[in-house]
């Protein structure tokens, strides 16, 4: 099966903050900057064929740190923005707790039956189609013994652990995706069989267990 190594991108000030990122591009912060480069230090002798990621900045230089230990272009995928949070967009989760609280706590309880308010404003649905689009099609094209990369934001990374393992996406708060935390899988597109071996592994960043409180996505 073809193997995939799932990495969420490196630490903005948005993220430090607790703010509602989404569509906006946040670059990342001098902690972001120093994950990236650990990751791809942690990644550099493993056989990488091909890395993939969002076209977002704060995903996108996590990825050219990968890549270029192994001599490759950082491949982009629109597919795999994250969510857009519409009017939540830069606010703080007690703003948005205060100023949507029965969406703000159905986002927290059943967050599949969440559209985030606002023009442009996704749902976990929406994202969901477009990630595991752009999965399968990257998937299909490399053959059972390639190691490939996708570099990917919060969401759209637990989305596609929900559609991999077969999980209801009201269940998407079950999956913890640390700033570049590792996650390393196979996976069968044909039969759909996936064996998952290392999630949200965080060693290479000094901490064996991300245990940091999620404030937002």
């Amino acid at each position: 099966m073809p193997r995939i190594i799932l990495v969420r991108h490196g630490k903005t000030v948005w993220n430090a903050e607790g703010r509602y990122q989404g569509k906006m591009d946040i670059p990342l912060n001098e902690e972001g900057k120093e994950q990236a480069r650990r990751v791809g230090e942690a990644l550099k002798d493993f056989p990488v064929k091909a890395v993939y990621s969002s076209p977002l900045s704060r995903c996108k230089d996590t990825a050219l740190e990968i890549a270029k230990h192994h001599n490759l272009p950082v491949e982009e995928r629109d597919g795999f923005k994250e969510i857009d949070h519409g009017e939540w967009e830069g606010m703080l989760a007690s703003e948005v707790q205060e100023k949507y609280p029965e969406l703000f706590k159905l986002w927290k309880e059943k967050p599949a039956e969440v559209r985030m308010p606002g023009e442009g404003g996704e749902s976990l649905q929406d994202v969901y189609d477009r990630a595991v689009k752009a999965f399968e099609e990257i998937v299909s094209k490399h053959s059972n013994d390639d190691l490939i990369v996708i570099v990917g934001h919060d969401a759209t990374n637990k989305v596609i652990m929900c559609y991999l393992l077969g999980v209801d996406l009201n269940k998407f708060w079950a999956f913890k995706q640390a700033n570049c935390g590792i996650t390393v899988l196979e996976y069968d597109p044909e039969t759909k069989k996936v064996v998952v071996h290392v999630a949200n592994a965080t060693g290479h960043l000094g901490k064996e267990i991300d245990f940091e409180i999620q404030k937002s996505l």
